[in-house]
């Protein structure tokens, strides 16, 4: 997915009527995560140096140790933590608000559309553009991704259990929402159009409601 930022890197994980989330974060370390998922999402991990970020956030070295002792890397995985947090709790207080996934499939893609249009196509989901770049190393950066496409995967999965669909097929359908909406995030950023996102929106509703 996407996966719900803002184009300042803020969260936004939320459907029709939702408030939006409030963090609980010490400033600094709030800015340093807000400018470097929008830094990772614009041009991927290696190609964003510690330098960049901390201009960018008008942060000291010194602060940015403080709050990620790991340095960049470390900063890299709480940008990912952070994204399937926030997803998660959308996800959970959509279902338990009682509305229904095909809906939020659409909020999705009206959402994702416009934010592609607002950035001017700039930037991309920030699980899709590390995990494509970390492929299959075996890194904390590599299994940061891969842990929070699974716990998407499951909640996604358990909400359309709820909605009576059998285990086997929610987990199946749940795999494609996620594969589909990111390769359509991926194509429409290519052809600077969001025709891709409002297609697969489309089938993967009616995917959804056939079961």
């Amino acid at each position: 997915m996407m996966l719900f930022v803002s184009t300042d890197g803020a969260l936004r994980a939320q459907a029709p009527g939702m408030s939006k989330p409030q963090e609980d974060v010490h400033p600094t370390r709030l800015r340093l995560l807000q400018v470097a998922t929008r830094l990772f999402q614009q041009r991927g991990y290696h190609a964003v140096g510690l330098a960049e970020i901390l201009a960018l956030s008008e942060t000291p070295k010194g602060s940015l140790y403080h709050h990620f002792p790991g340095g960049k890397p470390e900063l890299a995985e709480a940008c990912i933590t952070r994204i399937a947090a926030s997803t998660l709790a959308a996800l959970d207080d959509a279902s338990a608000s009682g509305a229904d996934i095909i809906g939020f499939l659409r909020q999705l893609g009206a959402e994702s559309s416009a934010w592609l249009e607002k950035t001017d196509w700039r930037d991309g989901s920030l699980l899709a553009v590390i995990g494509q770049e970390q492929g299959g190393d075996e890194s904390a950066l590599a299994d940061a991704v891969r842990i929070a496409y699974q716990r998407i995967e499951m909640r996604l999965a358990k909400w359309l259990m709820l909605e009576g669909i059998a285990v086997a097929r929610a987990r199946d359908i749940a795999a494609t929402i996620i594969a589909a909406h990111e390769g359509a995030m991926l194509l429409a950023r290519c052809r600077r159009d969001t025709a891709p996102v409002t297609l697969t929106t489309q089938m993967l509703c009616a995917m959804v409601e056939r079961g």
